[in-house]
């Protein structure tokens, strides 16, 4: 049983609610007079009592039951006002006649219930009238016999213990009155403890279908592992994907290992589990590969993405790392970069040499070319530039890989920029039959930057505005300054926080791209479906050269595009 089950049934095993001693109290002792006026006239009627007045008799007997039908009419809510002093005042007035009519001190008894009645009411009230009724009806007795003194001793005698008696109810009143709050409030209390125990059931219910629901989703990866350790590296979570990577069953590891046995030891510089997390517990998660050690001593690249635990409470509890066995992907990934880096350096060698005899042979005035030659000729060489300009994007993407990519910084007018690449594409543009407008500001915009580089990032922008815009389209390039807010919000003008910005913006109205492929434009060799619909030639490499040239300069390549309804290329730098 859980606590509040148990708390409910405390609460309900509570005493029964009794009726109190208040209004129910006056109408059982007026009930009690009932019955004794009842008896008497029973007595009267057999002759066991004397008639000597039969009128007072009547009178008194009536007046009784004039009384009790009183009390019983009026109900409960008046029992307590003035209904409860007039009902045994009435009792005593027949009881004064009864015991006028008979001539028997016997009927002088029947006053007890009447002024116990009285005593036991609200106030002193009831206590002076049954004092006064007390005296009223032993008066007759006192003046007949003359023995006043001892029988005013009972008026005497009715007063005190009346008082004793009223005080006494009084008290018995107080605590039948606290009792019933306490009952009223044991009920609501009752009442919200079986609210909450409903609310906390279905609560619990919640939180055991959420875990339930939460180890059946663990359970069902079995291409990734996931792997949870208490807050000392001790293995708590093992999925079917951590068994699969690392050749060991749940039972064998949960609460019996530590992650760190399954990392080298030189990865993690005899930092141990606080070299692990380092970076997850300053930024609340890492991504990063690691080298993983399974059961037979294999060495598998995995990339692992690290986040810290909580309990019930949110209390930090350990770490989760959920791990991507990359050992192929990497591999393959220098082997490609390998392949790159050979054929670059291989292709790049033979094709200045052709370059270089082209130009002796197209030159050479002693041996003047028919124009058919030189056509040919001319064709040859242009194919061989677009070679060697392809090897050196190849040379140039390898070395941003291998972290060889350097920039010869200067002051660079990008105002120069895009009007050579303007220069440098117009004879394509003419060719293609697309309208390349320019739109720079009256003064230069400078900043700090590789003129090359970034000479670069702008052809390659530029010329794929061209290249991807069908004829009758248009291109334009604008240049402007502006600042950038610390969330990295564009505005026209200078804030507190604001730092000084050059935005270059290549516009065209060509193909688009889809907006599905929008994000992978900056990946190497990736070219859009358009393109390839439209079998617009092209290799996949502009952008991520673009990409990087930006990067490396501090800066941001923005894409915003419409398939059918052109792109739009925004390369932020940081202004001088």
């Amino acid at each position: 049983m859980t606590v509040v089950q148990a708390s409910t049934a405390v609460l309900r095993r509570g005493a029964p609610r009794r009726p109190l001693a208040g209004r129910r109290a006056v109408l059982d002792r007026s009930l009690t007079s009932a019955v004794l006026f009842g008896a008497t006239a029973v007595l009267l009627a057999v002759g066991v009592l004397p008639v000597v007045d039969g009128e007072l008799v009547l009178a008194g007997l009536t007046t009784a039951f004039v009384g009790t039908l009183l009390s019983r009419l009026a109900g409960p809510p008046a029992i307590t006002g003035d209904v409860a002093v007039v009902v045994p005042v009435m009792q005593l007035g027949a009881v004064a006649l009864l015991a006028a009519g008979t001539a028997s001190p016997g009927a002088l008894f029947l006053a007890a219930a009447p002024v116990m009645t009285l005593v036991a009411g609200p106030g002193r009230r009831g206590v002076l009238l049954a004092v006064l009724g007390t005296a009223g009806l032993l008066l007759p007795g006192v003046l007949a016999s003359g023995t006043g003194p001892a029988l005013l001793l009972a008026p005497l005698a009715v007063g005190l213990g009346g008082l004793g008696v009223n005080e006494t109810t009084r008290r018995i009143a107080g605590q039948s009155a606290r009792i019933e709050r306490l009952e009223v409030e044991r009920d609501q209390l009752l009442a919200q403890v079986q609210t909450r125990a409903d609310e906390l059931d279905q609560a619990t219910r919640m939180l055991a279908a959420r875990a339930q629901t939460m180890t059946s989703v663990i359970d069902a990866v079995t291409e990734q592992s996931i792997i949870g350790t208490d807050v000392d590296g001790i293995i708590r979570v093992w999925n079917p994907g951590a068994e699969k990577m690392l050749g060991l069953p749940r039972p064998d590891v949960v609460r019996k290992r530590s992650i760190l046995e399954f990392h080298l030891p030189e990865e993690l510089e005899d930092g141990g589990l606080a070299a692990l997390v380092q970076a997850a517990q300053e930024n609340g998660s890492d991504v990063r590969d690691w080298t993983y050690v399974d059961a037979d001593g294999q060495q598998r690249t995995v990339s692992v993405a690290i986040t810290p635990r909580t309990d019930d409470q949110g209390n930090h509890a350990g770490w989760n790392f959920v791990g991507t066995d990359m050992t192929e992907a990497r591999a393959t990934e220098r082997m490609k970069d390998q392949f790159v880096s050979l054929i670059s350096h291989e292709l790049r060698t033979p094709l200045t040499s052709i370059l270089g005899y082209l130009e002796l042979v197209l030159e050479d005035d002693d041996q003047p070319l028919t124009d058919e030659q030189r056509s040919y000729l001319t064709t040859v060489e242009r194919n061989a530039d677009r070679l060697l300009r392809l090897v050196g994007d190849l040379l140039f993407t390898a070395q941003v890989d291998a972290g060889r990519f350097t920039l010869t910084p200067a002051d660079v007018d990008l105002a120069g920029v895009v009007r050579a690449a303007e220069e440098s594409v117009r004879v394509t543009a003419a060719n293609a039959g697309v309208e390349v407008l320019v739109d720079l500001p009256d003064e230069g915009i400078v900043v700090p930057g590789d003129a090359v580089r970034l000479g670069q990032a702008c052809d390659n922008l530029v010329s794929n505005a061209v290249k991807f815009t069908p004829a009758g389209g248009r291109v334009t390039l604008s240049l402007r300054s502006a600042w950038q807010l610390p969330d990295g919000e564009i505005v026209t003008e200078s804030g507190p926080d604001a730092t000084p910005v050059a935005l270059l913006a290549i516009s065209d109205t060509g193909i688009g791209i889809p907006q599905t492929e929008q994000g992978k434009m900056f990946t190497r060799f990736f070219r859009a479906s358009t393109a390839q619909k439209n079998a617009v030639p092209g290799v996949g490499l502009g952008l991520a050269i673009t990409k990087a040239i930006t990067t490396a300069h501090g800066g941001t390549l923005d894409l915003v595009s419409a398939e059918g309804a052109g792109t739009t290329f925004t390369l932020t730098l940081p202004r001088a």
